[in-house]
């Protein structure tokens, strides 16, 4: 694949919710002599109560509120569009092979009106090009996160990851992933999504397999973000932090609440 785009130290191409009767006696004064009421003292009425036993005011089986509320499907999107753009997109990569790349983006769930516990369902997420070294596929992975604190590795909880073979392709294509499980994640938690490209040149040979994540250069709501060790980014950082500000991840995450 021609076309190589820096990075660092390294080579990055770009590419990419009735009343109740007791019967307690007469009514009469039969059974009061001296002008008292034994069956009614102090002006009550034994055999008919102010309330109704057996029909209360509030229904048992109907609470206040929506329990059964139907489930909503929304996609958190930090995208003006799922289109790709070519040539846009880095990598970390030595003399044009892939190296270990990570892509992020961050949700936070009661940003996208989530407020009931969220089924993750679904990743997608673009893809520049693709060239595998041995046959005409490759291997990278989808992973959820919840993070908790600032945006850094050791604050990030596993919740879901996926493996997905990607075919060799220059087209510029998005692949959706379905998870198994679906993790489900409280509505007060920020949701990370990562595509993470493994290091294709782990032997040292020079051959490996070239991958450029898909972006494009329509207004985002949330930045994007990449990790790459071996081009000393050991942390995630935003792409407009290294010089690569047009270069918008297609990310995103669909499920329900």
């Amino acid at each position: 694949m021609s076309g190589t785009r820096l990075f660092a130290s390294l080579t990055l191409a770009l590419g990419a919710c009735a009343t109740a009767d007791p019967g307690g006696g007469n009514n009469g004064n039969v059974d009061a002599p001296g002008g008292s009421e034994v069956d009614a003292p102090g002006g009550g009425d034994p055999d008919a109560p102010g309330s109704t036993v057996d029909a209360p005011m509030t229904p048992i089986d109907a609470p206040p509120g929506n329990i059964d509320a139907a489930l909503q499907t929304i996609t958190l999107s930090q995208s003006g569009a799922m289109t790709i753009t070519a040539l846009n997109s880095v990598s970390c990569n030595a003399a044009g092979i892939t190296a270990e790349n990570s892509y992020y983006r961050v949700f936070r769930l009661s940003d996208f009106g989530v407020v009931r516990p969220f089924t993750a369902q679904r990743i997608d997420f673009g893809v520049e090009s693709a060239d595998a070294e041995v046959g005409t596929s490759q291997t990278v992975q989808v992973r959820l996160y919840t993070l908790n604190g600032t945006f850094i590795t050791t604050n990030l909880t596993s919740v879901a990851g996926q493996l997905v073979t990607v075919n060799d392709t220059t087209a510029g294509i998005v692949l959706p992933v379905a998870l198994s499980p679906a993790p489900v994640i409280q509505p007060t938690e920020t949701l990370v999504a990562e595509l993470f490209v493994p290091d294709s040149d782990a032997d040292g040979n020079g051959a490996g397999n070239i991958f450029f994540i898909g972006s494009n250069t329509t207004a985002e709501t949330g930045p994007s973000y990449i990790r790459a060790p071996d081009c000393a980014i050991t942390q995630p950082a935003t792409v407009d932090s290294i010089n690569f500000p047009d270069m918008h991840v297609v990310l995103t995450v669909t499920g329900v609440f």
